[in-house]
């Protein structure tokens, strides 16, 4: 019989999101889902049939999250990092603050850098400060210069 848990993405900027979610491995720190939607959804440029899968691995101790989505059919349409912070899996939730920065990596290799304006807009309300721009930048820039390892890692530890 499957096992779910509710993955809780708490935003800065807007209402938290709730998304019921099968584990499919689980393990101290680090623990993977998988969510298949039931409406269009949209990352950057890219846009999600009903139907895609998203298989999601979080860390506890890393300040990003990952997500390799595919297609109804199955095919990899790339991987999305979000960057955040306070990653708590417990037995029935995993949540998450999401710190807004997100870089989508296509299966050819492309990189891109998304919502850099959510960042500034929220740093110049007052919504984040000097700490968590500091944080966003160093978790940009670890993802980016670890993408290729990252992404066999999450193919080596799951769907």
């Amino acid at each position: 019989m499957a096992e779910y848990i509710t993955e809780i993405k708490r935003h800065i900027n807007k209402p938290d999101q709730t998304f019921r979610c099968e584990v499919l491995a689980r393990e101290p720190g680090h623990l993977v889902l998988r969510y298949v939607s039931d409406r269009t959804g949209r990352i950057g440029d890219v846009t999600f049939a009903p139907g895609s899968t998203t298989y999601a691995h979080y860390w506890e101790r890393r300040g990003y999250v990952a997500w390799r989505m595919h297609d109804p059919d199955g095919r990899l349409r790339g991987h999305v990092f979000h960057v955040c912070r306070d990653v708590r899996i417990g037995s029935d939730t995993v949540d998450y603050r999401d710190l807004l920065l997100d870089i989508w990596a296509e299966p050819d290799g492309g990189v891109v850098v998304l919502d850099e304006d959510e960042v500034r807009d929220c740093a110049a309300r007052g919504l984040i400060g000097p700490e968590d721009l500091a944080w966003i930048e160093g978790r940009r820039r670890e993802i980016v210069a670890s993408l290729g390892t990252i992404i066999r890692e999450m193919a080596d530890g799951g769907p």
